[in-house]
């Protein structure tokens, strides 16, 4: 059976939102303390600190900006106002605060820090560096410009001198879970894996704290990421059995494991959490994409429909379901489940497609083309749907049609590689094919390198080898689709071709006997695949 992998799960680009509240906290506190040691008092201003300090923001915010009304030339009440509609967290009239306080004293270096920070929650990654460069260079042991500019540099991709930067304020760092996932994902991915022991003992030493289990989540994320599934692990197991966010961070977890191929580690997890009482759609899903992937059909096919009666508005959960279902040649199955998604969803392109799959399969050609072409007009940036058109014209025998659309799909959708396969494999069946053969392995080339487990591009590949008695590279491109696709039975008798010119008789003999079990349980409405599990 072949895999149908999920998508990856993408992780935000975003990792962490280190501390700027808190820095802006102290920098209300410094600002106070400097007017208490001597700056004019001004009764808005203080009433504002004073309101600021219980928590009430919005009061403090308009007194303070009383304050700057009655005198706009103290900077040190543009700061003071600056800090609090950070707190609020509206930062782009927080970061024109400041910056009119760094006019009014372009010498002050908590102005210049503070602004800094402000430039970093927005994103202005060269102003924020220039800031910080400037206080460093009057004072470079100033911790809270060394340890914003580690962050400063973690955002901007320069991991190695986040991981300098911020590992030379550890205990600042480890002080915020955001800042300790700035270090992690900046050890990460420059590589420094010596490194990760330190920070996974103070997750550990913190794993008990609430506040930190969602920064553990994250690193399990980027660790996972980053190919160090055993780290991702270990973490995975310092979240609370009884935390809410168990079941979310398992499921990510799991997911990553599948999509790097670690199938039968993601299926143990689920299924730890389905035994645990875990009701969740995208759950049972990504478990019926583990039992498909170790060829356990009836498994997948409970598991999928588990998912559509935990969330039967979820459209996305039905495709699973329908593709196998045809897969197993239940067409019956298979449309009645496409009609329930056509009634969830009437306007959505997807279950069109997929009703065109099925009438295909029931050789249903021309309703096939009326479902893709609703499909397309519903979205025309669905892929499939264009997909569909050019294999109705495959089916039908209209040869230059279905070149035309295949071509125009490569042109529309460069990155998937069916276009180019359809493309190729109507070419190979032409009669002119012998004079196309480069075009036809350039098409097959690019597929491959699109999708390195497509079964039918190294099926096609392996034709072409045939033909040019490159028995060698035919052995091999065959060897490949049934990796990918062990039922596959055109492969089995290709492989039993190749072996038979080679003069391996009992390889040949044994391909063949493969072959002729696996045409017979198609014949009669079955596949290898359905004797592995029981639906």
């Amino acid at each position: 059976m072949s895999s149908r992998r999920i998508r990856p799960f993408q992780i935000p680009r975003r990792f962490v939102m280190p501390s700027v509240l808190s820095l802006l906290c102290m920098a209300l506190l410094m600002v106070h303390d400097l007017w208490a040691r001597g700056t004019p008092t001004q009764d808005h201003a203080s009433l504002g600190i004073s309101l600021a300090k219980q928590g009430k923001l919005p009061e403090a915010e308009q007194e303070l900006r009383e304050a700057v009304r009655v005198t706009p030339v103290v900077a040190l009440y543009r700061a003071q106002l600056g800090s609090i509609l950070g707190l609020e967290g509206k930062w782009k009239e927080a970061l024109e605060s400041f910056q009119k306080a760094i006019d009014l004293a372009p010498e002050n270096l908590d102005f210049r820090r503070e602004t800094a920070a402000v430039q970093w929650q927005l994103g202005l990654m060269a102003s924020a560096e220039k800031n910080l460069h400037y206080v460093l260079a009057k004072h470079p042991g100033d911790s809270g410009a060394i340890l914003l500019l580690g962050l400063v540099k973690e955002r901007t991709g320069d991991y190695a001198k986040a991981v300098e930067l911020l590992d030379s304020q550890f205990e600042l760092v480890i002080a915020q879970p955001d800042r300790t996932v700035a270090l992690f994902h900046s050890i990460v991915q420059s590589g420094q894996q010596d490194k990760i022991a330190r920070v996974v003992d103070i997750l550990r030493l913190r794993a008990s704290d609430k506040l930190w289990t969602m920064a553990i989540g994250q690193c399990i994320q980027i660790a996972a990421m980053g190919g160090d599934l055993q780290t991702a692990e270990v973490m995975f197991a310092l979240i609370p059995s009884d935390d809410s966010s168990r079941t979310d961070v398992a499921l990510q977890l799991a997911k990553l494991l599948y999509n790097r191929g670690q199938v039968h580690q993601a299926k143990e997890l689920l299924s730890q959490l389905a035994a645990q009482g875990v009701v969740n759609a995208d759950l049972q899903a990504l478990l019926g994409n583990c039992f498909e992937s170790e060829r356990q059909p009836g498994l997948a096919l409970q598991a999928y429909r588990r998912a559509i009666e935990v969330a039967p508005s979820r459209i996305d959960h039905y495709e699973y379901l329908i593709s196998l279902l045809l897969y197993l040649r239940r067409t019956n199955d298979a449309i009645a489940l496409v009609n329930r998604a056509l009634a969830v969803a009437p306007n959505d392109a997807r279950p069109w497609v997929w009703k065109g799959n099925v009438d295909l399969r029931r050789n249903a050609s021309k309703d096939a083309m009326e479902s893709y072409r609703h499909a397309a007009k519903l979205d025309s940036s669905n892929a499939d749907a264009m997909f569909g058109i050019a294999a109705v014209y495959f089916a039908t025998g209209q040869s230059d049609a279905a070149i035309a659309e295949y071509k125009a799909g490569i042109a529309r959708f460069p990155n998937d590689e069916r276009f180019y396969v359809g493309c190729a494999e109507m070419l190979l069946a032409s009669p002119d094919s012998p004079k196309r053969l480069a075009q036809e392995e350039s098409l097959l080339q690019e597929a491959v390198k699109l999708a390195p487990q497509s079964a039918e591009a190294h099926y096609l590949l392996g034709q072409l080898a045939l033909q040019q008695s490159r028995l060698k590279d035919a052995e091999t491109e065959f060897s490949l689709s049934l990796l990918s696709d062990p039922d596959r039975s055109k492969a089995h008798f290709a492989l039993s071709v190749v072996y038979r010119r080679m003069g391996r008789t009992d390889d040949a003999t044994k391909e063949f006997a493969v072959y002729q079990d696996l045409k017979q349980a198609e014949e009669s409405g079955t596949t290898a695949a359905m004797k592995a599990g029981k639906p």
